[in-house]
């Protein structure tokens, strides 16, 4: 029986993998697709990377537009001085930029009109016990529908959220990661629900210990050597630069599968090693530390009644090279 899955995307380069892998994926019912603004810039954006990428696959996966922006408001600036990827590695990788962060075209298909918000709320409800959430950019989407229907952690099967960074270095700040930085209190009210969480952090993604599960140039030539089709040509010809990209400026192993990994959990959870389930909280303010996670291990000398909400099991280390295995063989197998 195939496990029914929806997940929430900001729509960047390990997002297009993940709709990819869960579309072609044996065991997953991919219901559906929303999308946040976050890494891609803008909703419409998101939406059409989404209905583009889905529409390789040659399937009828809907596509739903949600929230346009966070639902913070904070004063202070904590964006220090972003990156300009195309400036800092013009000198080494020239018009090969090109293919990075390529702007969408209008999909053949349709974005659904329904909000993505009431989407979910709507999906939840309909079918109480039954779905994953998958989230894989900031959490604005999952935190506007607990707010509006309190109601459906309860009815959420279970969600696999990628976030944070515990053990090793942020990827924003030196301690925060992207999709909590982009919504701190977003996250702060999901990861604080009844939900059942497994959190996924920079910790077994970003982390050369793990780099047997990034995606290399070995990788993209077995796809193409075991596979044809528009898929395969589309991703050995858009992700040699990412793989690039990201070895030579963040001195990692490859191209870090983050959102992928966190969808292959969701299907088989022994992919990983975890926690104990634990309370964890989400900081609000400070330059440095705003969207930093804090998780509630240990012993402390004050008390914290709300450190006994343990909802949170945090995963810790990935079977990397069965991992990209498995990356290999669905998508190999989704061209058939």
């Amino acid at each position: 029986m195939k496990k029914k899955v929806i997940i929430d995307v900001d729509s960047v380069g390990d997002d297009i993998l993940e709709i990819l892998y869960m579309a072609c994926h044996e065991e997953a019912e991919l219901l559906g697709i929303t999308t946040v603004t976050g890494a891609a810039g803008d909703i419409r954006q998101a939406a059409w990377v989404a209905k583009n990428t889905a529409e390789l696959t040659g399937q009828e996966i809907p596509v739903y537009a949600g929230a346009a922006q966070p639902i913070s408001y904070y004063n202070e600036d904590t964006s220090g001085d972003p990156v300009n990827f195309y400036e800092e590695l013009r000198w080494k990788f020239g018009d090969r930029l090109k293919k990075f962060n390529t702007p969408a075209g209008k999909p053949k298909g349709e974005i659904e009109k329904e909000y993505a918000v009431d989407y979910l709320i709507r999906m939840f409800r309909e079918n109480p016990g039954e779905i994953t959430l998958v989230t894989t950019g900031p959490l604005t989407n999952i935190a506007l529908a607990l707010e509006k229907d309190p109601a459906i952690a309860s009815d959420i099967k279970e969600a696999y959220i990628l976030g944070g960074s515990f053990r090793i270095h942020g990827n924003i700040t030196p301690v925060t990661e992207y999709n909590i930085f982009a919504d701190p209190e977003a996250a702060q009210k999901v990861l604080t629900s009844d939900l059942k969480i497994t959190l996924v952090p920079l910790d077994v993604c970003e982390n050369n210990i793990f780099a047997d599960s990034m995606l290399t140039r070995d990788h993209l030539s077995d796809l193409r050597y075991q596979a044809k089709g528009e898929m395969i040509d589309y991703l050995c010809d858009k992700y040699p630069i990412y793989i690039d990209m990201w070895r030579e400026y963040f001195q990692l192993g490859g191209f870090p599968m983050d959102d992928v990994i966190t969808a292959a959990l969701a299907l088989d959870d022994s992919l990983c090693h975890y926690t104990e389930p634990v309370h964890v909280e989400v900081e609000l303010e400070g330059r440095l530390t705003r969207g930093q996670i804090i998780p509630f291990f240990g012993y402390q000398i004050n008390k914290y009644p709300e450190k006994e909400r343990r909802n949170v099991r945090i995963a810790v280390s990935i079977e990397g090279k069965l991992f990209m295995n498995l990356f290999t063989d669905t998508l190999i197998k989704g061209c058939r």
